[in-house]
């Protein structure tokens, strides 16, 4: 409501934000907390074992990490600030507000992390004798160490977006850090990074490596945390969901667009076939299929795509649970935007009413962007978000008619703000992009 919208029409604004957000937690996750772990075990077993092939390949482990983590990584990490900044800067600049010193201590610790993880690389061959190798490998754990604080910092951010607890009341920064999700969310990445860790890399290892050998004794690691990776993700995981609001968790199967039992069926199997990955890397790891390591790869990804789409879902009306809307206005002002208008509270809109405006479509345009653009799109791939097929068919006055209750019948959607004349505007708004999308196909 304060700042101008940035829109992205066809691929839509949420999207985008999704597409770079997803990718940041598989490298954050994955990477540089979970692959982190890895690695550091594997060099102490072979300090352990006196094995100089499992060391050279813990190294190359570490220069993946540092490769991809200060790269695409870094990035994304940068394009997930830039990105909210500019399509949800209502949101981002509250968090702010709340978490300033949060994030002022994450840069920190994230510096920290890169500075220790390049020291861990190019120090490796320099650490000949067992105490050297000693050394080293407290470095590693120092780094895994301030990798998990990241992700410990940057958790009770995101927590708090879906329960921010007793900050409602108090605005108190603890009871918004503390929130009710955040120690089980906390758990559930923390061993989800290092599930999605073994599932990326054992691909890898069995695609990549020809010494059986040497591939056993990778597994080998892979099984010791998997055994303790995998209960501990169900088992927080579980911890999660009952510590959610119970309108969010009713959410959870429909924000995937799938039915109850396709649901359950997709991810009954994934666990499985887990179980029997974990099972046979443990018992016979020389004899992995090749084509299961590449499954199990495949789907730890798209569980990890699923599990963040649901995060931001169903949150949904809100971006900030009962404090702020998805598209930024304030549940607090909504008997005030009522009364006096959304535009004269628009900071951007071209003018103040909507008889200032030209069309009343003109002004309802200026609604649309402000309190639907977010999450609609006039038009575009994703059909069930295009508003040109969404009321395709509809009347204006059926729409006028739906839109103040549409928050009722769809609990996703905030309520609408604003005047009589305004819900009349985006009425005729929503009317024209309709009958205008209906005449160039017509022309097609």
């Amino acid at each position: 409501m304060n700042f101008p919208s940035v829109d992205f029409p066809w691929f839509g604004n949420g999207t985008v934000i999704a597409a770079i957000a997803i990718i940041h937690v598989m490298i954050s996750h994955g990477i540089a907390i979970g692959m982190t772990v890895l690695t550091v075990s594997a060099e102490y077993r072979a300090m352990k074992k006196k094995n100089n092939e499992l060391n050279e390949l813990a190294k190359k482990m570490a220069k993946w990490i540092l490769i991809i983590t200060t790269t695409m990584g870094a990035m994304t990490g940068v394009g997930i600030w830039f990105s909210t900044t500019v399509l949800q800067p209502d949101s981002i600049g509250s968090l702010l507000r709340i978490f300033f010193w949060a994030w002022v201590v994450e840069w920190i610790v994230f510096i920290t992390e890169v500075v220790l993880l390049i020291i861990y690389y190019y120090t490796w061959d320099k650490c000949q004798t067992i105490a050297q190798r000693k050394k080293h490998i407290n470095l590693g754990i120092a780094l895994a160490l301030f990798s998990w604080l990241t992700m410990a910092i940057i958790t009770g951010v995101l927590a708090a977006k879906l329960t921010p607890g007793n900050w409602i009341e108090t605005k108190s920064f603890w009871d918004a850090f503390m929130n009710p999700t955040y120690l089980p969310s906390l758990g559930f990445r923390m061993f989800l990074a290092v599930m999605l860790a073994i599932t990326i890399t054992s691909f890898f290892v069995r695609w990549r490596l020809k010494n059986k050998e040497l591939q056993s004794e990778m597994l080998n690691v892979f099984a010791f945390w998997g055994a303790i990776s995998l209960p501990g993700t169900i088992i927080t995981g579980l911890w999660y969901l009952k510590s959610i609001p119970a309108e969010t968790y009713d959410m959870i199967v429909w924000s995937t667009g799938m039915s109850d039992t396709m649901f359950q069926v997709i991810n009954g199997v994934g666990l499985l076939l887990l179980i029997v990955f974990l099972f046979w890397i443990t018992v016979k790891p020389k004899t992995l299929p090749w084509v299961l390591s590449l499954v199990v790869f495949a789907t730890s990804l798209s569980f990890i795509g699923e599990f963040e789409m649901v995060r931001e879902s169903i949150r949904k009306p809100y971006i900030i649970y009962d404090y702020m809307y998805a598209n930024g206005l304030l549940a607090e002002k909504q008997d005030e935007i009522n009364e006096e208008g959304y535009l004269v509270n628009a900071a951007w809109a071209t003018y103040d009413t909507v008889d200032q405006y030209t069309t009343k479509a003109e002004a309802g345009r200026d609604i649309f962007i402000g309190q639907c653009l977010i999450c609609h799109t006039e038009n575009g791939w994703r059909s069930s978000r295009a508003m040109a097929n969404r009321v395709d068919g509809w009347s204006e006055e059926s729409i006028k008619t739906f839109i103040p209750t549409m928050h009722n019948v769809r609990k996703a959607m905030p309520p609408f703000m604003g005047t009589e004349e305004e819900l009349e505007a985006l009425a005729a708004y929503l009317a024209k992009i309709t009958e205008q999308e209906n005449e160039v196909a017509a022309n097609e």
